[in-house]
């Protein structure tokens, strides 16, 4: 497939997904988001993980509170992306509570925190990707920033990457490109699928 031909495919297959979100309810998100935090907390690489980066939700994305939660009570470290959109560069910043006295909302509508602590990508034991799609190889269909295609380079090669997504967002296949890397699993709320377990040293 070519570069400009998968672009145009990932370009229609965007506005499929969204219009999916969309149709999902606030009743359904929160039950479904639970169910899946569920079953990545069930993972090996998350029990065994003292650093995990997750990202902070848009609206329509599954809310990461559940994990959050579990990560505090179990003194792991979170780190959540702090986005520089003048640069188009991400970095990743300690967090200890999603309080709103912890807590600010950027003037792109995305929750960071107020002050923290900058983490080394190579800490990272395990992180999160967002996604608006995955397909059963791991790849991935974002939202057309690149930012988590910049970052992910940047993480140590046996950091686990894991796609964590509603179950409505697996398709049969995600058009890739040249820089495009498939995470090792992806979890729904309905299925966890390990892509590539042996690929990645478990903890």
């Amino acid at each position: 497939m070519s570069e400009s031909s998968a672009e145009s495919d990932k370009l229609e297959m965007r506005q499929a997904i969204r219009a999916r979100l969309t149709d999902l309810g606030p009743g359904p998100r929160h039950d479904r988001s639970v169910s899946a935090c569920r079953r990545l907390a069930e993972l090996d690489w998350f029990r065994h993980a003292s650093v995990v980066m997750i990202y902070m939700p848009m609206r329509s994305e599954i809310d990461l509170s559940p994990i959050a939660l579990k990560c505090f009570q179990a003194g792991k470290t979170v780190c959540v992306p702090r986005v520089d959109w003048n640069r188009n560069d991400m970095y990743p910043v300690e967090v200890e509570s999603f309080d709103d006295r912890v807590m600010e909302t950027d003037d792109r509508g995305l929750r960071t925190p107020r002050a923290a602590q900058p983490v080394a990508p190579d800490m990272i034991d395990m992180i999160v990707v967002p996604a608006l799609a995955y397909d059963a190889e791991g790849r991935r269909l974002g939202r057309g920033g690149g930012y988590y295609d910049r970052f992910l380079p940047r993480l140590r090669p046996e950091t686990f990457r894991v796609g964590l997504v509603f179950d409505q967002q697996i398709v049969d296949e995600v058009p890739v490109e040249s820089h495009d890397k498939p995470v090792d699993a992806v979890v729904t709320d309905r299925r966890t699928m390990l892509i590539r377990p042996g690929r990645v040293r478990r903890p």
